[in-house]
């Protein structure tokens, strides 16, 4: 357990987090890491978001399982080979 204070910051109030304490969490560069924050039985609970890549989100809800059924894979003959290809 690591013992802080709370701080004044501009209009708000934060705490400061030691550097060692961040990146047991996985928050290895955590300037502007998003974080959810969560009150449960009285305690303060941050938790680091898990981030995807922008080409990951596009992935989000595709089920390759339902997409193989609908779409049947099939084989196809693209003619003899042209230059320097390995069969």
């Amino acid at each position: 357990m690591v013992s802080t204070k709370i701080v004044k910051l501009g209009n708000s109030q934060g705490i400061r987090l030691q550097k060692s304490l961040l990146k047991q969490v996985g928050l290895i560069d955590p300037i502007n890491s998003p974080v959810q924050v969560s009150v449960e039985d009285g305690k303060i609970i941050i938790v680091p978001e898990q981030t995807k890549s922008k080409l990951m989100q596009r992935f989000d809800g595709f089920d390759l399982e339902q997409y193989w059924q609908e779409n049947d894979p099939q084989e196809y003959d693209w003619g003899k080979p042209v230059g320097k290809e390995l069969f």
